[in-house]
This record gives C-alpha cells, structure tokens and sequence, in this order.
C-alpha cells in the first residue's frame, strides 16, 4: 500500500550546487587499500549542506600515503592543530582539496603531528603521485574511521563531482619484496619472479659490496641475467638452489667482495664468462645532490646512509614509456636502482601497492611496511631508525613520471608507519 507520509521519500540536502559533468586527467590519490563510493552531494548536518566531496576510505588506517592527483601549485594550506587540508591548483586553474590529513604522531590520536610535509608549503610545485600528506582523521573526522576526503573545484571555487575522474585515475603499481630482512633470500625471489623461465647466465655479488650500493652514490646497476648474493667467505645454500631453479650455467661475478674460496666453489660448477666492477660512482655527487634538495626543503634532514627503499626495474628498457629510461636513471640519487633487462616477470611476488595489513589491528602499534610484510612495534618503543620498506619492484610498463615521482617522495620522507 502508497503512502503518503513525506517521511518516506529520500531526503536530500537543502541546499544543492549545479553538477557539472566532467571527467579529469587524474592520478589516484590513495596509494593503498582503500575503498570509495559516489557520495557527492550526499546529506551531511541533518540535510543542511550537501556532500561535496568523495571520502575515500583505508580500512580504519591511519599513514597511507596521499599523492597530488596531479601536477600544479601548492594553493591552500592549513594546518591549525585541528584541520590538516592542502589545495593543489593545475595550470588552468582547477583545483583539488585533501582533507582530513593526518596530524597524529603515529600511534596515537594526539593532533600533535606536524601535517604539512616538508616542501608542502604555500606556492609550492608539486607532481602529479608525489607524497602531500598521509591518511588521518584531522578537522571534524576526528569521530570517523580515517579517510581522505577528496574534493574538485572549477577555478571559481564551484564543487564538482570527482566521481568520474577517480574511476578513470591511473593507479601507481610497484610491489615490496622483502624476505625478513635478508637479503640473500629476497635476491633469490625476484630473480625467481624477474626470470620465469629461467636464465642460463647469473650475476654474483657478495653482500658486503650490496651493502655498498644500498649506501647510494653509485650509477644504475644493468643487468642482462637475474642477481643472486652470497656471503663473502661462502655460497648460501638459498643461493645454490636458486643456481639450480634457474638452470645456471655461467657466472658473472659482479664487485671484488667474494673471497678466494667462494670463486673456487663457483669454477667448480659454472663457466665465469666475466668479471665486472661494481657500477660506477653517479657523476652528479649525491652531496651535491643531497644539498640542493635541503636548500629548497629546510626542514628535511638527510644523511648520507642507507636508503629506506631500493627500486628494481624488471623488463626490457625497451618497455619503459618514452622518456622514462633517463628518467629511472636519475632515480639512482635518491635511491639504489638496478634495471634487469630483458626479463619476462610473472606478476605473482611480494605484496602488491593496494594490498594493506588487513582489516583489523592493534591500537597504538607501529604496522611499518618492511617488504612483503608488516613489521609491529609498540608506538611507546618506536626506534630511532626504523625499518626499511624493502625492495620496490615496478615493471616497466608500469613506469611512469607519477610512479617515479612517488617513489622520489617516498625515499626522501621520514619513514611512515601504518596504525590504527
């Protein structure tokens, strides 16, 4: 039976903007798990206003990381120890809004964190994927699951639905790989992973000179076969197996770190066909390099050590878009980069970019992403120098100025946790 009572039909705000329908060049802004809806122009204050935005959900996750959906100009900032919001201006006057950003140290619910990032400031350009904040739950998203509420504005200020366009937004894909911290064995998976169907010639370096080129300051590391590591004064019996998974028979030794018995044992098995020198010293002196970024960012501190992240290319470098080859070898200032070439990767390794720790966790501990898994830490025994996140791996059709520019980003912030 109808009914008459007004009640009954669905409330709308009292006050509605004119849609435009419009679809943006886009990146997505949410690089992790995450969820969204078309909730623009949803009721919000018992139907006083109307929703302008897309909130896009993580799950109850705090320190995903946010990207600039495109390139531009810093417009907004605002960070009041309430509010964390950024505004993103594109040269022909649009503008996008992240609100809600994270203002908590991590592992807490305090509004004690500095929100804006280092060189997140008005005026400033920024990239399309490069990191502009973290998930949070700033301003009156304080009783809500974290999220990132997500606006597009007309240069008049007039709110668009971004529906469209984060349907249609490019994703930033890479994996972390990373087998508890040992090298050794994350060598022997994305060789596995990088040489599906295996590989008769195999590069060999010791540990001690890896840890060398973790350090930085080396050129891009190029490789026509997969790269297994090895104890200095041993051969791994992780290392053997993957000789045999591969169908190994020639070496190429790579650095001078493997000792006299270890090259034995190797001339025993395999024909070494080549010797070669650890990659050159990059030309531009990471000093150099390392001064300018702090000149232009005050705020960042950075030392020469360890990267906290180390970026492998899997595919031939005639599969990076155009201009990108250039492109990944000035990567090399900000991170170690080893391009394997002519690999023909199988897509099933480590943990993919949008695969977060799952649905539930524990309230004040650390989640850091560390390679393929999830290292916890109570927040009240947070190390100085906490862990790395690994090896990224981007195949090279996944290359692009938005993934480089994130990864940029990711290796010159302070690493960030995950929590709840």
């Amino acid at each position: 039976m109808d009914s008459d009572d007004p009640t009954d039909e669905p409330r709308v705000p009292k006050h509605q903007v004119r849609r435009v329908d419009v679809t943006r060049d886009f990146v997505f802004p949410v690089v992790g798990a995450n969820r969204y809806y078309a909730g623009f122009g949803a009721c919000r204050d018992d139907c006083e206003r109307e929703h302008h935005g897309i909130d896009i959900m993580t799950y109850g996750w705090k320190g995903v990381p946010v990207v600039a959906a495109h390139s531009g100009t810093i417009r907004t900032v605002r960070d009041d120890r309430e509010w964390c919001i950024v505004e993103v201006q594109a040269t022909d006057g649009w503008y996008t809004r992240y609100v809600h950003l994270n203002n908590d140290t991590p592992g807490y619910d305090d509004e004690a964190y500095e929100c804006l990032l280092p060189g997140i400031e008005l005026g400033a350009s920024v990239e399309a994927g490069q990191i502009i904040g973290w998930i949070g739950d700033s301003g009156n998203a304080e009783w809500t699951p974290p999220h990132l509420h997500f606006e597009l504005r007309m240069p008049n200020g007039h709110p668009v639905d971004p529906y469209k366009s984060l349907k249609a937004a490019r994703r930033i894909r890479f994996k972390r790989i990373g087998v508890d911290g040992d090298p050794i064995d994350t060598a022997a998976q994305i060789a596995a992973y990088a040489y599906r169907n295996g590989s008769g010639v195999v590069n060999v370096m010791a540990t001690t000179d890896y840890e060398a080129l973790q350090a930085g300051g080396f050129s891009t590391l190029d490789l026509s076969g997969p790269l297994l590591l090895s104890d200095p004064s041993f051969l791994p019996d992780g290392t053997i197996e993957m000789f045999d998974h591969l169908g190994t028979s020639r070496v190429v030794i790579v650095g001078d770190g493997l000792h006299r018995a270890v090259i034995d044992q190797l001339e025993l098995r395999f024909s070494i066909v080549e010797r070669t020198p650890m990659p050159a010293i990059d030309e531009e002196s990471p000093i150099e390099s390392i001064t300018r970024d702090i000149a232009e960012i005050p705020e960042l501190e950075l030392e020469l050590e360890a990267s906290a992240l180390s970026l492998v290319v899997a595919g031939s470098r005639s599969d990076l878009p155009e201009d990108m080859s250039d492109n990944v070898d000035r990567m090399v200032r900000r991170m170690p980069t080893t391009v394997f070439d002519g690999t023909e990767p199988d897509g099933r390794v480590g943990r993919d970019a949008y695969q977060g720790p799952g649905r539930s966790g524990t309230r004040n501990v650390l989640y850091f992403q560390t390679g393929d898994t999830y290292t916890r830490i109570r927040a009240k025994e947070a190390p100085e120098t906490p862990p790395s996140y690994g090896v990224i791996v981007v195949e090279a059709e996944n290359v692009s100025d938005e993934a480089l520019a994130f990864l940029r980003s990711l290796a010159d912030l302070p690493v960030m946790p995950l929590w709840r």
